[in-house]
């Protein structure tokens, strides 16, 4: 009876580790797409999306739209999570900052961002990301 107690606390034991890679996957993948941005390689940036997500081709116009427009810092806080063994879902608040060095212009945006992450040849895949308006180079916000 002791030893089935064991294997049970043993099997939780890694669930609970491969739900946290899995949650660190999810990260990983959310920062490639920030560090694509800040690097100013849009192609690096859309990469993690997979290219069934509705928004691919208007998404990846924005990537480009401000990565040759502006220097970009991200910030990613990721405040809600949900996770199975085949997807991930989550909400993201993102702050983006955008700088034009040549003209002093300074402009932050924040949102949420819910993200839907699938498991597609064992990459995690975005396949949810909305809304994206926080993305596009021609939106004005105030500066924050």
């Amino acid at each position: 009876m002791a030893a089935i107690g064991v294997r049970a606390i043993l099997v939780l034991f890694a669930l609970s580790a491969l739900r946290a890679d899995q949650a660190a996957d999810a990260r990983s993948t959310l920062d490639q797409v920030a560090r694509g941005l800040s690097e100013g390689n849009p192609a690096d940036a859309i990469s993690p999306f997979d290219k069934s997500y509705g928004d691919y081709d208007k998404l990846s116009g924005y990537f480009g739209g401000l990565t040759d427009a502006f220097q970009i810092v991200n910030e990613i806080d990721v405040v809600d999570e949900r996770d199975t063994e085949r997807d991930i879902t989550l909400t993201a608040r993102w702050t983006i900052t955008l700088s034009d060095l040549g003209s002093n212009y300074t402009e932050r945006r924040v949102g949420d961002i819910q993200v839907r992450l699938l498991l597609k040849n064992r990459k995690w895949k975005i396949v949810e990301f909305l809304p994206i308006d926080i993305f596009d180079p021609r939106q004005k916000q105030s500066v924050r």
